[in-house]
């Protein structure tokens, strides 16, 4: 618990001019769709350099600090393309996060790839909305969710005023559901531990198949990690007093083989945190912990 806490108070957002989620919306939606045409105008390498925080995560495979990796790091072949189709804003305006369709190609060579992204975006203090986390799955081309993103992330997340926000977003909240949830992984297993924490239309992001209904897709690679599994948390953004936050982490199952890396977008009704969003993509295994 202590680690985690640690984590939190490098990750809280600075005090800024609160927007209406509704607006944010708009910006974050508008904004990470120049981030896309910028890609295709100036390739997606500079386009990251220009749209990332300074202290924005990227995965490969696991957290990396994006701007440090993306410096050390020549820029990549090939074109990356997508579209932003859904987004949800913390009631505070400031914290957001949007995901849609990407689409890689090389015309040198090299085989395509297609899935959806999910960037999480925080509006810093000089106004501007930067990502500060960015993921994503790879599944077959043309697999769309069954029901539109927009539609599931605006049950997940109405439009809300500022002033609607309702509690108080307190980090040992956070803290505690997060390690509930690791806790129960290690006595029943990944399944049951985020049926449990899950909020109502709580969405799954797999490989291999588009964004789903955790409810309804129920994926079974998850069972993969049963009771005896590790949940490690690595990073997390809290917006002080709003309803969204992120954790990201590694999960290790008993069989040292299969590990994996988690996303979770937590959503908050008054001091409740539950899960909306869960991400997770497999990790080499000869990789340590």
């Amino acid at each position: 618990m202590n680690a985690l806490r640690r984590l939190l108070s490098g990750f809280l957002l600075g005090l800024v001019s609160v927007a209406s989620s509704s607006a944010a919306l708009d910006e974050v939606r508008l904004t990470d769709a120049a981030f896309a045409e910028r890609a295709t105008e100036a390739g997606y390498h500079l386009a990251f350099v220009e749209y990332l925080a300074d202290d924005a995560v990227l995965f490969r495979p696991e957290a990396v600090g994006g701007q440090q990796w993306l410096a050390a790091n020549d820029p990549a072949p090939g074109r990356l393309e997508w579209r932003p189709s859904a987004a949800a804003a913390a009631c505070t305006g400031r914290l957001a996060v949007t995901s849609g369709p990407w689409r890689y190609t090389n015309d040198g060579g090299g085989e395509s790839a297609e899935g959806h992204y999910l960037s999480v975006w925080r509006l810093d203090e000089d106004g501007q909305w930067r990502v500060i986390l960015d993921h994503g799955i790879d599944h077959a081309p043309g697999s769309a969710p069954a029901a539109p993103l927009e539609t599931s992330f605006g049950r997940l997340w109405q439009a809300r005023e500022a002033a609607a926000c309702t509690g108080r977003a307190d980090q040992a909240d956070l803290v505690r559901a997060e390690n509930d949830l690791n806790d129960r992984i290690a006595s029943h297993g990944l399944p049951d531990a985020l049926q449990r924490a899950a909020a109502e239309g709580a969405l799954a992001y797999r490989d291999e198949s588009a964004p789903g209904l955790l409810a309804e897709l129920q994926p079974l690679g998850d069972a993969n990690f049963g009771p005896g599994s590790v949940a490690r948390p690595v990073g997390v953004v809290f917006d002080d007093a709003g309803d969204m936050a992120v954790t990201h982490g590694i999960l290790q199952a008993a069989v040292p083989t299969r590990r994996a890396l988690y996303v979770r977008v937590w959503q908050r009704e008054r001091r409740k945190w539950r899960v909306a969003i869960d991400l997770q993509t497999p990790l080499p295994a000869q990789l340590g912990l």
